[in-house]
């Protein structure tokens, strides 16, 4: 019926046809450009190379400069030192140029505390010192008038022989007042009178 209908080379035609569509649908389909298509290259790596993230900083408990010259107590380092009395005065004065303004007077008074009689020589060039403030002076002053004779009557000339010294006059009075029998003003009397007292109390 069909060799009826359909001369030879038109059946030839159909034949080709027939094949052509058979081998069409056994190609895979293809692919479309905008499509990501898997290749080795972008293949998903193993677990192994994976990128690591970066591991936080390691915690210290180091303080920073500034927390740690906040917390620092030089006075207290040197009191806790084992060291004797004449040498934790000299230890503390070490300290007063870099001590505040208003805790240099409290640093003299430990110092002076600590300082014995035999070792005044540690203070001395304090005491000397001219440019020293006010509330520093006042401080050895007190520190020097409560000592001995042996101990406080020779620094305490010195300052009144020396009339640019702002304890000068505080001296002198204190001296003159201290020796009654020495008259009023006769430094080289008063010189004497020191001598004989330091010579009394050795």
């Amino acid at each position: 019926m069909i060799f009826r209908l359909f001369p030879p080379f038109e059946l030839a035609r159909l034949g080709a046809c027939f094949i052509l569509l058979v081998l069409s649908s056994c190609r895979p389909p293809t692919p479309h450009p905008n499509q990501l298509v898997d290749s080795p290259a972008h293949s998903n790596p193993a677990p192994d190379s994976l990128p690591t993230s970066p591991s936080p900083p390691a915690s210290t408990n180091a303080l920073s400069s500034t927390e740690s010259s906040e917390n620092s107590d030089p006075i207290g380092d040197v009191l806790s030192a084992d060291l004797t009395p004449g040498e934790t005065t000299s230890r503390l004065l070490s300290l007063l140029p870099t001590t505040p303004a208003d805790d240099k007077s409290f640093l003299v008074q430990i110092a002076g505390n600590y300082c014995p009689d035999e070792e005044y020589w540690r203070l001395l060039p304090l005491l000397l010192d001219r440019s020293q403030p006010v509330d520093v002076r006042d401080e050895l002053i007190r520190d020097i008038l409560r000592r001995s004779d042996a101990v406080r009557l020779r620094p305490l000339y010195r300052l009144a022989l020396d009339p640019s010294h702002p304890l000068s006059t505080e001296a002198r009075e204190y001296l003159f007042s201290y020796l009654q029998d020495v008259p009023e003003n006769d430094f080289a009397a008063l010189g004497k009178a020191v001598e004989k007292s330091e010579k009394e109390n050795r």
